[in-house]
């Protein structure tokens, strides 16, 4: 009887020890989520700038970029800034793309959108058939513990021919979140903002300079 009992004991104590590895050799799923920046609603379709040259009307030619981003963004994880001078990274948040390239995809559909011009972003080749180069350099991007969207720094729109100055600004945009609303779509919010004061921005620029001529 005594034996019996010890190898009821032994067989209990190794079935839960093949539980409890089996349980931890189970895979466990991965809670990361993936986002990315959207571009504005359709409905925000302005009217589309035309240029009138000796070749008659046609759509304006910007050239977008070059863009340069904060190198603290440079990472998949998505980052909320909890004090001036620290940054957290999500352990579950992702972004889908770099956030540079996704910035500039949804920023290019914007413009295109707001002002019905064809937009050509960085690089591109040359002679480029550009009326206006749109150059930015992004020194914040991200969201606050509250979760409202900043973004900072500065933009130029240039003769792309010349390199001349037509038009130049600072950025301070700040977009609150909205109830149940995602990080990334915070931001998207304040990408749209961003546009709109550009799109403004190219319309209020000095006449656009004549196309470079293609070889």
């Amino acid at each position: 009887m005594r034996r019996l009992r010890v190898a009821l004991v032994c067989a209990a104590i190794l079935c839960m020890a093949a539980c409890s590895v089996g349980a931890i050799l189970q895979p466990t799923k991965d809670p990361s989520q993936f986002y990315v920046l959207t571009p504005i609603d359709a409905s925000a379709r302005g009217v589309p700038i035309t240029y009138s040259g000796t070749g008659g009307a046609r759509e304006l030619e910007i050239g977008l970029g070059p863009v340069k981003f904060p190198a603290y963004l440079a990472r998949p994880e998505i980052v909320t800034r909890s004090s001036p001078n620290k940054v957290d990274l999500s352990e579950i948040n992702r972004w889908a793309e770099p956030l540079d390239k996704n910035f500039l995809t949804v920023l290019s559909q914007n413009l295109t959108m707001l002002l019905g011009a064809h937009v050509t972003t960085f690089p591109w080749y040359r002679p480029a058939k550009l009326d206006y180069q749109l150059t930015l350099e992004i020194t914040r991007f991200d969201t606050d513990s509250n979760g409202s969207a900043q973004i900072i720094g500065r933009w130029e729109i240039k003769d792309p021919n010349s390199g001349e100055v037509l038009n130049s600004g600072e950025i301070n945009l700040s977009d609150p979140a909205r109830s149940g609303e995602t990080p990334a779509a915070t931001l998207s919010r304040a990408v749209g903002d961003l546009s709109v004061q550009l799109g403004d921005a190219i319309r209020a620029a000095k006449h656009p300079a004549p196309r470079a001529k293609a070889d």
